[in-house]
């Protein structure tokens, strides 16, 4: 009888201990549809772009955060991080002396480093959200195998709200009232952002119309169909440390764009690259940026210096 209610009570004990594990949440699947799992939050975290950087420093991850790629350069605090190597060559030997029990990738890193992780025991959780709705989904999911469930809550339901404050005030705009946007990501040859893009949601949600929402994904298109297109406004670009920013002066100086409308009516607006194109927390403060730009008659004047230095997810 003694022996019967010693099994039952070490069974027991283990059940609470499953329960108990299932309940904290360390259990989700990730953009791979690959299911990860933790036996406890992880202690040592490691970067591998700069996307999965911002979110983890939103959740307030910081302090387990012990490496990073050279491309993470947001919040300031990342900088400080040990570095193992770029985004697409990373220093394996580097990566393992950090002793990580969690990775956090990108679908732009190597496969075979991130099944070489795998291989070696070292759990790996893949961000590659679409669109913005999969972005705050990830931010969740993150929360949660990083076992901050409730601050992963807390952090986007903050940016729905904003999303949110956005969307009443272009939702059911007449369409004449939706200015024509062309985004300009280089010049030589001419890059845009078709539908498909995070470019192409912020545009749509802030009120105006995509010049290239006919196109798809990320694409070239000549000069010369630039100026068929004639858009009202036109966003460019403009990279950390590019003094000369090369896109920029093209708009204003190369001759045969002087015809457009968007710049004989100066309706061209630098807007940080690092901001508008990384599909992390920072998404949300690129949307409140093109709704700006697109209708300052309603967000408000759009000023390109407001937001060089304008942290909207700090680290806590």
């Amino acid at each position: 009888m003694y022996k019967r209610l010693k099994i039952f009570t070490v069974f027991f004990a283990l059940s609470v201990l499953l329960f108990a594990n299932i309940a904290s949440g360390l259990s989700v699947t990730d953009d791979r549809g690959q299911q990860v799992e933790l036996a406890q939050p992880p202690a040592r975290i490691v970067s591998l772009a700069p996307s999965c950087t911002e979110m983890l420093f939103a959740l307030s991850l910081s302090q387990k955060i012990v490496g990073v790629t050279t491309y993470c350069n947001f919040p300031q605090e990342a900088l400080s991080k040990e570095k193992v190597g770029t985004i697409t060559e990373v220093e394996l030997e580097k990566l393992l002396s950090l002793q990580p029990d969690l990775v956090v990738a990108s679908s732009l890193n190597p496969q075979e480093l991130l099944t070489r992780l795998e291989e070696l025991g070292i759990t790996v959780y893949l961000v590659n959200p679409q669109n913005i709705e999969e972005i705050l989904s990830d931010l969740e999911k993150l929360a949660k195998i990083c076992g901050v469930e409730e601050k992963g809550e807390t952090l986007v339901h903050s940016l729905r709200e904003r999303i949110k404050r956005v969307e009443e005030k272009t939702a059911g705009m007449p369409e004449a009232q939706k200015p024509l946007v062309f985004h300009l990501i280089w010049h030589q040859p001419i890059w845009t952002a078709g539908k498909g893009t995070f470019i192409d949601e912020l545009i749509e949600k802030a009120g105006g119309k995509n010049a290239a929402s006919d196109l798809e994904g990320y694409v070239s298109i000549e000069l010369e169909e630039l100026l068929r297109r004639n858009p009202d406004i036109i966003t460019v670009v403009e990279n950390h440390g590019d003094a000369q920013n090369l896109p920029y002066q093209f708009l204003l100086q190369d001759q045969r764009l002087q015809t457009l409308k968007a710049v004989k009516e100066r309706r061209v607006a630098r807007v940080d690259s690092d901001i508008v194109s990384r599909p992390g927390p920072r998404i949300v403060q690129a949307l409140e940026i093109f709704a700006k730009i697109i209708h300052p008659e309603i967000f408000g004047e759009y000023r390109f210096e407001d937001y060089e230095t304008q942290t909207a997810t700090r680290s806590n």
